[in-house]
């Protein structure tokens, strides 16, 4: 699978032909483009980007003040700053830039450019299996973990919590900075945040995508996507429909002995 990238640029020319020059690579695909730092929070906020290239001076707040945003999201994108100045450059990699790119953009410094972002791409797929590996050999302690767990959730009900059972939630999902417990016929507002909900929940809940966390026993069928991806269907009233991301179907193979 191509390496998927979004480039921010305001100017039209410079957009044109830094996607031609992406596109020639085997490993990346411009999969989205935008003029202003609005659009280009509409995108990061919709699709799954890797890679961001990101000029500095565009409408809107500026390149350097979109890229502390997008830093602060989870699993935020690789940002490459491509600008005409080089006042910036301290600051770009005080925000952990991959790259610093400046116009004009030749196609040897672009390829550089490509070469780094790969390796960190690696890295960080390395350390996520790593990290799967370690855990998955200390099965005692998250058995521990599980055992000591009340097994519910407190929820938001009119003007008093109500305590859900784990057994009883379908999935998690965030809208508008809220996360929700969906039930078998019903939602209900949670106080805590999806990472938080990582720590606490136990082994059969599984995040599925950055918006949604699912509970395993509660899935109905695995439908087949796009480009090897997957959408699960749960078995709450309303069938909802789930994506699966990327970087999550091999993990979700393993869970549901789908290979």
């Amino acid at each position: 699978m191509k390496i998927t990238c979004l480039l921010v640029e305001d100017e039209k020319l410079a957009r044109e032909e830094l996607e031609y020059l992406i596109g020639k690579s085997d490993d990346f695909k411009v999969s989205f483009t935008a003029s202003n730092s609005q659009q280009a929070l509409e995108i990061i906020n919709q699709a799954e980007i890797e890679v961001v290239f990101l000029d500095i001076n565009i409408p809107g707040i500026s390149g350097i003040e979109l890229a502390k945003e997008i830093n602060q999201k989870e699993a935020a994108p690789l940002i490459v700053f491509t600008t005409a100045f080089d006042d910036y450059a301290i600051e770009a990699f005080k925000l952990s830039a991959v790259d610093y790119l400046l116009k004009p953009i030749s196609e040897a410094r672009l390829e550089q450019s490509l070469q780094k972002i790969k390796k960190q791409l690696k890295q960080k797929i390395n350390y996520n299996q790593k990290l799967a590996n370690l855990l998955a050999n200390f099965p005692e302690q998250k058995n521990n973990k599980q055992e000591n767990l009340l097994n519910k959730i407190a929820v938001v009900e009119k003007n008093y919590y109500l305590m859900l059972n784990f057994t009883d939630i379908y999935y998690f999902s965030t809208q508008d900075k809220k996360v929700w417990a969906h039930c078998q016929k019903k939602s209900y507002m949670t106080q805590f945040q999806l990472k938080e909900l990582e720590e606490i929940l136990p082994g059969q809940f599984f995040r599925i995508h950055k918006s949604y966390i699912v509970n395993l026993k509660h899935i109905k069928a695995v439908i087949p996507w796009f480009k090897g991806k997957y959408q699960v269907l749960m078995a709450d009233y309303s069938g909802h429909k789930i994506p699966v991301s990327r970087s999550k179907v091999e993990k979700i193979n393993k869970l549901l002995n789908l290979k």
